[in-house]
């Protein structure tokens, strides 16, 4: 898709692109658009996303990216999008995360990251997604869930974990999550 393909139309608010067939988007594609707040890349084929792919787009309120290829995600690439409330990025083929992969989500409540190819997770990657309430993390490969850090995870109130192959918890794993109400 060109970089330039929304050049004109700064009032979208909403961009449906989903059972498509894209594989790439340049770097700028919606950085013509600053007033999306939703945009929809699912049911695509994409394998990457770009470090500045979402810069800008500081009124996005929901984002899926669901059922693409994508293995990485490129750290802070969700910066700008401050007011983002719902991520998916389910069925993809995510391995792993780094610490500052939800950077800036400060209002985010709800994340999907389901049938990915996680073998292990660290609560340690979420504290900084104070408003999340649902996390969804069901068939991956999970065989292990640390905690790091000792921090109180207030917010967080469904956490789905079935169809996973857990062998292990450590025995305060829970402890963080003082308001969970489903898992």
């Amino acid at each position: 898709m060109d970089s330039q393909a929304f050049h004109g139309v700064r009032r979208l608010k909403e961009l449906i692109l989903s059972s498509n067939k894209i594989t790439q988007l340049e770097n700028t594609t919606f950085h013509t658009v600053p007033n999306l707040r939703n945009l929809d890349l699912s049911y695509n084929k994409m394998q990457v996303l770009q470090p500045a792919q979402f810069q800008g787009l500081r009124k996005l309120l929901s984002l899926h990216i669901r059922s693409n290829s994508l293995k990485t995600v490129p750290m802070r690439v969700f910066q700008d999008c401050r007011n983002l409330e719902f991520l998916d990025l389910g069925y993809n083929r995510l391995r792993s995360l780094t610490r500052n992969t939800f950077a800036g989500l400060l209002k985010l409540t709800e994340l999907h990251l389901e049938h990915n190819q996680f073998s292990r997770i660290n609560f340690f990657l979420f504290p900084r997604l104070t408003n999340l309430r649902s996390l969804y993390l069901q068939w991956n490969r999970i065989k292990s869930i640390s905690q790091g850090i000792t921090w109180t995870w207030t917010s967080l109130q469904k956490l789905d974990l079935s169809g996973n192959e857990l062998q292990m918890l450590e025995p305060s794993i829970f402890q963080c999550l003082r308001n969970l109400q489903t898992l």
